[in-house]
């Protein structure tokens, strides 16, 4: 069964982007530009959201100028279809994100793992898959609760706990929300918010409730593009109650040692240190204005200065 936050991931990004690309479709570095481009072919699946498709863009170019041939395959999948696709040898490493590889795949808990918890405990998964994990980014991408800037300071909120002081909530979110453990019900298990008016919402309208009024408070993925210029404050998880969602690539290891396997996770290991929470929300935000994914990410590495190829030893 697919994870609510796949599900909701997938929506959201449908809703910020307004056009999808059909699975399968996939961008390829000309292997004849890389002398070494034949023996150091690899093919990369994603999601199915411009978040991953952004990332997924990000790898391709940097491992093409550093002259690996790669596959892009987008929309391959949730987090379960990804990690059946590389262990059935059907693509060779995929964008993953740490806690819903650990939920969804790994079938563990997530609620209460900090960032390196949560990576320590996928790549033991991992290693018992014969996969590897890149290095994570900065950036986490985790459900999250959002509120005006105007009603924070009038309520004087900072965590999401402070919300139970407030008396009566209007919360809004996607309808499963109300009934899950990672939502609703753990939010008042977690934190005392049971003084709640559930409001449902179609995934992607919450911001125009919390900015008509209709609602106190919403469900939000923390790298959503409406988060770009400060016009909304998200609530700390002390607690961590949604878990740690930091990404990574994940890469079989018999591919990975064919392909010179340090030197192309250098490659990815650079690219995911530079992606800030900022940083990622700007690019969304991008893609949801109608930019190309690929031209997004061109325009980030330039701006890196990960254009041209690294000393790679």
């Amino acid at each position: 069964m697919r994870s609510a936050r796949t599900t909701a991931l997938g929506l959201a990004g449908l809703v910020a982007a307004g056009v999808l690309s059909a699975c399968g479709t996939s961008t390829e570095q000309d292997a004849s530009q890389q002398p070494q481009g034949a023996a150091l072919r690899i093919r990369i699946g994603t999601q199915e959201f411009p978040e991953a498709r952004v990332l997924g863009e990000l790898w391709r170019q940097a491992l093409a100028t550093n002259g690996y041939a790669v596959d892009l395959r987008t929309g391959v999948g949730p987090a379960e279809d990804l990690d059946q696709a590389l262990a059935a040898e059907e693509i060779d490493g995929y964008v993953a994100y740490t806690g819903t590889v650990l939920s969804v795949v790994a079938g563990e808990e997530v609620s209460g793992l900090d960032p390196e918890e949560t990576y320590a405990r996928a790549e033991d998964f991992y290693a018992t898959q014969d996969m590897v994990m890149s290095a994570m980014t900065p950036f986490e991408n985790t459900d999250a609760v959002a509120v005006t800037p105007e009603y924070a300071r009038a309520e004087g909120l900072t965590e999401i706990g402070d919300l139970a002081e407030v008396g009566s909530v209007r919360f809004g979110g996607r309808p499963e929300f109300e009934d899950l453990r990672l939502g609703l019900l753990g939010l008042s298990e977690v934190y005392g918010l049971d003084d709640v008016d559930f409001v449902p919402l179609e995934l992607g309208a919450q911001y125009a409730a919390l900015d008509e009024g209709e609602v106190d408070a919403v469900d939000a993925f923390s790298t959503d593009p409406q988060l770009e210029g400060g016009g909304y404050t998200l609530l700390e998880d002390p607690e961590r109650l949604f878990g740690s969602q930091n990404v990574v690539m994940v890469v079989g290891e018999p591919k990975l040692e064919r392909i010179d396997g340090d030197a192309f996770l250098t490659v990815v290991d650079t690219v995911n240190e530079t992606l800030t929470e900022e940083a990622m929300v700007a690019m969304n935000a991008q893609v949801a204005d109608g930019r190309d994914p690929g031209v997004v990410a061109r325009s980030y590495l330039e701006g890196q200065g990960l254009t041209t190829p690294l000393d790679l030893g």
